[in-house]
């Protein structure tokens, strides 16, 4: 176990690599006229909507390949995926990005349905949830690193490009690290899956529930990177994803220390509860003080949601992981939404901050199905308990 965790773990941070593109957005605005602005909004789609066309497929090929190389095929698409904008150049026309940030998408589809089953598969039952927990600390880091590497390549280059190249490289490293790993994987029926055997789940009301949960946190993750950025009239703004991811590493220690005692679901309607304040907040506060440690409370407060609706969906349908991975990952796909989404709002509205009401919607989903499944017996295979 001591071996085969470090490897599957730094997959998740690879897997925070399609993260950056959000916050980075602004950065990227930035070299463009205001008419190219509403064209820029689109860039985190261009990650996202992979998700949705690509996870069932890759389901399919991984029932197939094994979990380990559709994840040696997601961190080679990532790295060309990183690659293409910095060897376009300084300047590059905006296509250059939706390619390269395309890829990324691509690549991330294979490594995130294949690396959260990988490590579940290792993982003793009774702890998958304190385990994806401990994943996402990998994935965070990638995102905490974002702004400090930043800022110190515009402060010694005059630029953050030089970030692609290094992002690159670290997943080349974690390609390399895996390849050479023996990672033993349950053995899986060579049948092909479509779409059809991935939505089929959803008959199971616990897997609904967790799929549009993992959906709306996606979707809420990607456009409070988005908003935070926005929220603060400065050019050290991307410093708010610091604190975010910070905060949310903090979340991420404590909840995998309170879920191996707790109910999994009741932490997460406890977090989902804090959230919303937190997300009302940020409507009207403007100091950027405060604007700092409400986002880093909100961070702290998203930290174990993933982990916690994917645990519970493989529960309900412990036989079938490779699917429900595919589905779950399908429903990532929802981050397509928020730049154009929260853009519109806040083209709509005039206010910056009223973008924030399309996150405010996807955690007060989260918060309503946190109590749905408690109720929920999941078809008799989960029942959430006091531990």
């Amino acid at each position: 176990m001591r071996t085969l965790l470090p490897p599957v773990l730094a997959g998740f941070f690879i897997m925070g690599l399609c993260d950056i593109v959000a916050p980075i957005s602004g950065r990227i605005a930035a070299e463009f006229p205001p008419e190219a602005q509403g064209a820029v909004s689109f860039l985190p789609t261009m990650v996202f909507l992979w998700f949705l066309l690509l996870s069932a497929p890759v389901a399919a090929l991984m029932n197939r390949i094994g979990r380990k190389r559709t994840a040696l095929v997601g961190y080679g698409f990532t790295i060309v995926g990183l690659t293409i904008p910095y060897l376009a150049g300084e300047g590059c026309a905006l296509g250059w990005y939706f390619a390269g940030f395309g890829l990324l998408g691509v690549g991330n589809t294979f490594v995130q349905v294949a690396v959260n089953p990988l490590l579940a598969a290792i993982a003793p039952g009774e702890r998958m949830t304190s385990y994806l927990t401990v994943g996402q600390i990998f994935r965070n880091t990638s995102l905490l690193l974002l702004a400090p590497i930043v800022t110190a390549l515009v402060a010694a280059t005059g630029s953050w490009r030089l970030l692609l190249p290094l992002y690159a490289a670290a997943t080349l490293a974690g390609a390399v690290w895996l390849g050479r790993t023996s990672v033993p994987e349950p053995r899986q029926p060579g049948r092909a899956v479509g779409l059809a055997d991935c939505f089929r789940l959803l008959k199971n009301r616990t897997v609904l529930l967790c799929a549009f949960g993992i959906a709306c946190f996606i979707a809420a993750d990607v456009a409070i990177g988005f908003m935070a950025v926005r929220l603060i009239d400065s050019p050290d703004s991307i410093l708010t994803t610091t604190g975010f991811y910070a905060c949310r590493i903090v979340g991420t220690l404590v909840g995998a220390w309170v879920l191996t005692r707790r109910s999994d679901v009741k932490y997460l309607g406890a977090n989902m509860a804090v959230a919303l304040v937190a997300t009302g907040l940020l409507l009207w506060l403007r100091a950027a003080v405060a604007v700092y440690v409400v986002v880093g409370v909100l961070g702290f407060a998203m930290a174990c949601v993933f982990a916690t609706f994917f645990a519970v969906a493989t529960k309900a349908e412990s036989e079938r992981g490779n699917e429900v991975s595919g589905l779950m990952i399908l429903a990532i796909s929802a981050g397509a939404l928020s730049g154009p989404v929260c853009g519109a709002l806040i083209r709509w509205t005039g206010g910056v901050q009223w973008g924030l009401l399309f996150p405010a919607v996807c955690i007060a989903y989260m918060l309503w199905a946190s109590f749905a499944l408690r109720r929920n017996p999941m078809n008799g295979r989960y029942k959430d308990t006091e531990r």
